[in-house]
């Protein structure tokens, strides 16, 4: 199948999946009953509250953001992929044993940004998580589409039910969100896409929780998402913008770095697609002008890496490795420090995930 016609109707058919949820239809309408007062910090699995400064929420509870290590920043692992592995079971021997070899490649943490309109599944990724021994982050938010009933809502509506997930826990069990994600599909943000923009920036700035986005960098969104953030007086060190080398439009990149945002990039791995306009080497090699320019403290590496996804394997056969086994290694080839390659997958990550006092 031809790289842009996949992608299209892997777009759509997000869309048909989400449409026919009904979970979603709840997710949203819980929002005013659950949400009718401020949430309070919700006790984890261990007894002990996880909603202190310098602590990131993992699925198996809270941990010290000076254990995270080294992180993939967005990856897509919370789901359960019943058509490709057949039963539950099979699915979770097969995420575990793909967080094991990914553990042994010297990954510590993934962050997982799989909300509930992708077909989230919180215990899947509590299990794979403890059978595994790799440390994950689950998130609440949206991903692309932002449903139409969202504009039977206020912002304040959806602001307290991402607040409520990240504070008492999601889908019902007491395993707490510890990103915020959101996306934007296009350059230019829809209505119900700000909405969602604006609850994540409010509850971000009430939780300290960080925010990851979905960008289509090659339209420049980035600039649009950041316009809504800070309306909202959000700081940009607390806003990490996804799918940042889908593009090598570098002044774009460093003037929203210069802002203080934090750059996802995820998407080398498109480059190897047969119809990519910008080769992977290429896309690597932005990450080497940043680092160049004095951004090296502004930038996440990550695969974007889907579970069960075989489409995308097809392009990405390396999965949760391409990270290590290409990214790094052609940044080390083209002159990047191994300091430099920590500051990006340990210390950056350390510091933006850990929770903030909040404002």
């Amino acid at each position: 199948m031809a790289w842009r016609v996949f992608i299209q109707e892997e777009l759509l058919a997000t869309r048909r999946e989400f449409l026919a949820q009904t979970t979603a239809a709840g997710f949203l309408a819980a929002t005013s009953v659950q949400c009718a007062h401020a949430p309070q910090p919700a006790t984890n699995p261990g007894g002990s509250k996880g909603g202190h400064a310098g602590v990131v929420q993992t699925v198996l509870g809270p941990l010290d953001s000076s254990k995270l290590g080294f992180t993939l920043t967005h990856e897509h692992i919370c789901r359960v992929p019943l058509k490709v592995f057949g039963n539950r079971a099979n699915a979770v021997a097969q995420a575990v044993d793909k967080l094991k070899e990914a553990l042994d490649a010297g990954v510590d943490t993934i962050i997982d940004v799989t909300p509930f309109d992708v077909e989230r599944d919180i215990r899947f990724g509590e299990e794979v998580s403890r059978k595994s021994g790799m440390r994950i982050v689950a998130c609440t938010g949206q991903h692309f589409f932002a449903p139409e009933s969202l504009n039977e809502r206020t912002v304040e509506q959806i602001t307290e039910t991402f607040i409520r997930e990240i504070e008492q826990g999601i889908d019902g069990t007491d395993i707490r969100a510890g990103v915020i994600k959101v996306a934007a599909r296009n350059g230019k943000i829809t209505p119900a896409e700000e909405k969602v923009f604006r609850a994540a920036a409010r509850a971000s700035k009430v939780t300290g929780i960080p925010i990851e986005t979905h960008t289509n960098s090659s339209q420049r969104g980035g600039e649009s998402q950041a316009r809504i953030f800070e309306a909202e007086g959000l700081s940009a060190t607390r806003v990490s913008l996804g799918h940042s080398n889908d593009t090598d439009d570098v002044d774009y990149l460093t003037g929203l770095a210069s802002r203080g945002y934090t750059l996802g990039m995820d998407h080398a791995f498109w480059g190897l697609a047969p119809e990519a306009t910008l080769p992977w080497r290429r896309r690597v090699e932005c990450i080497k002008q940043l680092v160049d320019a004095g951004f090296v403290d502004r930038l996440f590496l990550s695969n974007d890496w889907v579970f069960g996804d075989l489409e995308r394997e097809k392009v990405n056969p390396d999965g949760l490795l391409y990270t290590t086994r290409k990214t790094i290694p052609y940044l080390k080839q083209l002159g990047v420090s191994q300091r430099e390659i920590r500051a990006i997958t340990v210390e950056n990550p350390k510091r933006f995930f850990s929770r903030s006092s909040g404002t």
